[in-house]
């Protein structure tokens, strides 16, 4: 019985150690690499006032991106260096602009309904598109991942009236659209973000990573994660750098710009640049 009692002591001996090995093991996993410092912007620029509800962002040219706002059917050309709209760009109508997005020499304007309307800068003859997401969806935030070819289309409430943390593509080739992800409640438990709170506002998607990025204006939180839906890091906004973040955008170099919609105050773009 002595043996006995000995041999189960230093089996657990053994256990206990390999748990704690095992422990330390995952405690030192390298973290997602994140790159960006967003509580220090390098740069802060003050939007004009018919940008102050600005709700989408997309990289245009070197130094300029384009600014849509929600209630008027027009693009602004936004220079960074010269801090000031150089151009306006008037695509006629009206509706509830929601994201915008430059994609190989056309620009896409997408509504909260799901409609885009889509034209090249210098003719405004391309008309709309009909993305087919589902009914009485409401999508906010449009962005393009060009590996698929596809718009990534960001809902904010599903065709019930409820978040349904759904990500839609367009697939500009078969013009068609997918489903592509379904964010459940538990992994971003698991993840520690509040459910309630995962509205997006808008996405983007790395230039260099290929991550989607996705801004949660409700909650002020910035998401990474993969094209499977899996969360890779997500952090905390400032809610006084961004009052009420709406674009997001990248830079071929992998700077990253959030815009801001005033509430009350000046609209802003910040910019956050890529740390290698």
């Amino acid at each position: 019985m002595r043996v006995l009692a000995l041999a189960l002591l230093l089996m657990g001996c053994g256990s206990s150690s390999t748990t704690k090995q095992s422990s330390e093991a995952e405690s030192k996993a390298p973290a997602y690499p994140f790159a960006y410092r967003l509580n220090q912007p390098a740069s802060v620029v003050n939007l004009p006032k018919k940008l102050d509800e600005i709700s989408g962002l997309s990289y245009y040219k070197p130094n300029q991106l384009l600014c849509i706002q929600d209630e008027a059917a027009a693009v602004y050309v936004y220079d960074i260096q010269a801090g000031k709209v150089i151009e306006d760009i008037d695509f006629g109508g009206y509706g509830d602009f929601e994201g915008v997005e430059y994609v190989k020499g056309e620009v896409y304007a997408l509504e909260s309904n799901g409609m885009l309307s889509r034209f090249k800068p210098g003719d405004l003859k391309g008309g709309h598109v009909k993305t087919g997401v589902p009914a009485k969806t409401e999508v906010e935030g449009l962005g393009y991942d060009p590996k698929s070819n596809q718009l990534l289309i960001a809902v904010k409430k599903g065709s019930t009236g409820a978040s349904d943390k759904a990500i839609y593509t367009y697939d500009l080739t078969r013009k068609t659209v997918y489903k592509a992800l379904n964010i459940s409640d538990v992994q971003l438990e698991e993840a520690g973000i509040d459910p309630d709170s995962y509205k997006p506002s808008g996405i983007a998607v790395h230039p260099i990573t290929g991550d989607w990025y996705v801004l949660t204006s409700a909650g002020h939180r910035l998401v990474v994660m993969n094209r499977q839906g899996k969360i890779l890091y997500s952090e905390k906004l400032d809610e006084k750098l961004l009052r009420q973040p709406e674009g997001i955008c990248f830079a071929p170099s992998g700077d990253l710009f959030i815009a801001s919609e005033g509430k009350g105050k000046k609209a802003v773009i910040l910019t956050f640049p890529y740390q290698k």
